[in-house]
């Protein structure tokens, strides 16, 4: 059997269709939350116009909770490019823009990984805007930290 009879029988019409359930539920996630997104930021703006408060704890909470849905839309991102990813490696080619340039696995990964150094963050400067020193905002950042740079650590040796 030669290699591209071998590649046909690992990607064949079977691998697609669940390679399609893939995209497809990845793809319904980030939609999901892309609207959830939304709707959060419609309440969000409404809530702050109507409970207006000039006071900078306020401010803080509002920045926040700002913060907190943009997060939402970066996790949202990940789901898409990984339903993205996963079709332009194992269904057909999508028209990608030059910046998302998927050639196999490994370009999917650290896509995914850079989005998750920029997601957490975005997680950690919600929590520091909003920390009353009532809570040990230390571990959860060297948590933070630790995860940042062992995914660091990852590139650097992989490249």
């Amino acid at each position: 059997m030669g290699i591209k009879s071998r590649k046909s029988a690992l990607v064949g019409p079977g691998s697609k269709l669940v390679f399609l359930l893939a995209v497809l539920g990845s793809a319904l996630l980030a939609i999901t939350l892309f609207i959830y997104g939304f709707l959060i930021t419609i309440f969000s703006i409404t809530h702050s116009a109507t409970h207006f408060s000039p006071d900078i704890n306020a401010m803080k909470e509002v920045m926040a909770f700002s913060i907190e849905i943009i997060d939402l839309f970066l996790v949202a991102t990940v789901f898409y490019i990984i339903a993205l990813g996963f079709y332009e490696l194992f269904i057909a080619k999508a028209p990608l823009p030059g910046w998302l340039k998927i050639c196999d696995l490994d370009d999917l990964k650290d896509k995914l990984l850079g989005l998750v150094v920029i997601a957490l963050a975005v997680l950690f400067l919600g929590e520091a805007l909003t920390w009353t020193g009532n809570t040990d905002i230390m571990a959860y950042g060297v948590g933070t930290a630790a995860t940042i740079i062992a995914i660091s650590l990852y590139f650097w040796a992989k490249h």
